[in-house]
């Protein structure tokens, strides 16, 4: 992966899910980042459920949402009902972890409702949000090991709403996962050189609602674009 990118830097666009996430965006918006997935070769654009079908009628690249957004406090049912809703046209669904299922070490449940999506997902990619800046060391591994167990394509930092992921997250992440699923860093990613760093501590995946300015980073040009309420 690494050295691909240092023979070509733009390869990094192909790591990147390009992602609008507020809940204050509007069809503009979304019409504009899809254009930037199909200008830049994006990985996939990220979206609310709400915008699904006019991110799948947009783009050719992959489509995914978030489910359960942005505390993952829903109902079991709630979340698999928001699936359903636009599972013909979405490829991949980050899931939100039920955080206070978590918090009150209610692991079973936890796992139970993971394997419970995961059935519903079937093939499609299933990343799990254990929203890790809120998370200790122990809590980092803790979850790393049920979204292992649940039978998830990736583990996610962050919805990027409250906390930047951080690199010593992901190799903790990474060293309970090795290489049986992959890692997912989100949260605060701006420029070419904090995506690679990630991508050196075990990420696979990049979530980012600044995809532009890391592409043309690593061509070692500074642009700035609009501002967005989340940090991812």
């Amino acid at each position: 992966m690494i050295k691909e990118l240092k023979n070509n830097p733009l390869m990094i666009a192909k790591y990147i899910d390009h992602t609008e996430v507020s809940p204050n965006s509007i069809v503009k918006e979304i019409k504009e980042l899809c254009a930037e997935v199909n200008k830049y070769s994006f990985y996939s654009v990220m979206v609310l459920p709400y915008y699904a079908k006019l991110a799948r009628k947009l783009t050719k690249s992959k489509v995914g949402v978030v489910i359960g957004f942005p505390f993952g406090v829903q109902s079991t049912k709630a979340k698999i009902d928001e699936i359903k809703e636009v599972y013909g046209y979405v490829d991949e669904f980050d899931v939100v972890i039920n955080r206070a299922a978590f918090k009150n070490k209610d692991y079973n449940y936890v796992l139970k409702e993971l394997k419970k999506i995961r059935k519903v997902i079937g093939r499609k990619i299933m990343k799990v949000i254990i929203e890790s800046p809120e998370l200790s060391n122990y809590e980092i591994k803790k979850a790393s090991e049920i979204v292992l167990a649940s039978g998830a394509d990736f583990v996610k930092t962050a919805v990027g709403l409250r906390g930047d992921a951080q690199i010593k997250h992901i190799r903790i992440m990474k060293k309970v996962v090795k290489n049986k699923i992959k890692v997912k860093a989100s949260g605060g990613i701006k420029t070419f050189e904090q995506a690679l760093g990630f991508i050196r501590a075990g990420a696979d995946r990049i979530g980012t609602s600044h995809g532009i300015e890391i592409v043309n980073g690593a061509l070692g040009k500074k642009i700035k674009t609009r501002k967005r309420d989340y940090h991812e």
